[in-house]
């Protein structure tokens, strides 16, 4: 078809929908504001134990490997630049990014979510401590890097989801204690939760249940916490480490606010912020697609983001053939 496709976001779900679009006939885009291809697996020195034929491999290996294809197949590619407009022309978008143009039949968003990070304790006494401490990370790719400096000591873990319980059960054989904070409902795999209640078995991990933090300070090489849970309304702790694990939100502002100052249109999103869609990649925007976690997949991940980029390139093909 020799049609032009942006794809805003340069992830797993970006990457692997621009394979498809080149396999279709299409000439795909993919504008990625970073400097590298990969998107959150950038982040991540964990082995990813889920994603089939690459067995072994860290987040940052399989997103090496992601762009390897991208590369070998000359699909074109602007990294490093922050978007500046995106307006319509006719039929077509353009999509400005710095210096760069590019006008576009079609787009598509696979701008993916990040971690929730500073933002969500900032209202906490003494939270912004903690910004200026080596002994507190938000990025779980840090944690692996703690690993050898950890051996003995007391760590904290913040967060009920798969990514709290996995980094308090990963670090759990190697610190002498672990505190897992979680303020609402557990919501893990199974597999996950039956390590973390060994590891209550085996008096390594405390859980802390409905947790209210109340104020944090650095002292010295030591984090003090003082906070509330459901069996003890004033508790306080000394940990050595401070692992915020806060779950994800969709890297949707900047997209929205740039299709509304075009006069693109407006891009509907869920009640809980995701780009709405109708399934298989079509947005509220006449030929305007969706792939990836920020549009809030079952399970996000890179499997599941892979298999989004094949859906809506195969729906964006299927609306232009039919005359979209």
């Amino acid at each position: 078809m020799n049609e032009i496709i942006g794809i805003i976001g340069g992830g797993p779900a970006g990457m692997s929908c621009s394979l498809w679009l080149k396999n279709l006939g299409f000439l795909p885009t993919i504008v990625e504001k970073k400097q590298k291809l990969g998107g959150a697996q950038q982040l991540s020195l964990f082995k990813n134990l889920w994603y089939l034929g690459l067995p072994g491999q860290t987040g940052i290996e399989i997103a090496d490997r992601l762009y390897q294809h991208i590369k070998a197949e000359n699909i074109a590619t602007v990294m490093g630049f922050k978007l500046k407009r995106i307006i319509k022309v006719g039929k077509n978008f353009n999509i400005i990014a710095e210096d760069k143009e590019i006008t576009a039949k079609c787009i598509v968003i696979a701008t993916g979510q990040r971690l929730k990070g500073y933002e969500s304790i900032q209202s906490i006494e003494g939270s912004s401590e903690l910004l200026s401490s080596e002994r507190v990370c938000f990025n779980p790719g840090n944690t692996p890097l703690l690993l050898p400096r950890v051996d003995g000591r007391v760590v904290a873990v913040v967060g009920g989801g798969d990514n709290g319980l996995g980094t308090a059960t990963y670090l759990g054989n190697t610190v002498k204690q672990i505190h897992l904070f979680v303020r609402g409902d557990i919501q893990a795999f199974a597999l996950n939760k039956k390590k973390m209640f060994d590891l209550i078995a085996a008096d390594r991990l405390t859980l802390h249940r409905q947790s209210i933090f109340r104020r944090f300070e650095v002292r010295g090489e030591k984090i003090y916490i003082a906070f509330q849970d459901e069996n003890n309304p004033e508790a306080e702790i000394l940990c050595d480490y401070l692992c915020f694990r806060i779950g994800f939100t969709p890297n949707v502002e900047e997209i929205v606010q740039l299709l509304d100052v075009g006069k693109v249109g407006s891009l509907k999103l869920s009640p809980d912020g995701y780009i709405a869609t109708d399934g298989f990649g079509r947005t509220s925007i006449e030929n305007i697609y969706v792939a990836g976690d920020v549009a809030n997949p079952r399970d996000p991940c890179v499997a599941t983001a892979v298999a989004q980029g094949a859906i809506a390139a195969r729906s964006l093909e299927e609306d232009l053939q039919g005359g979209g």
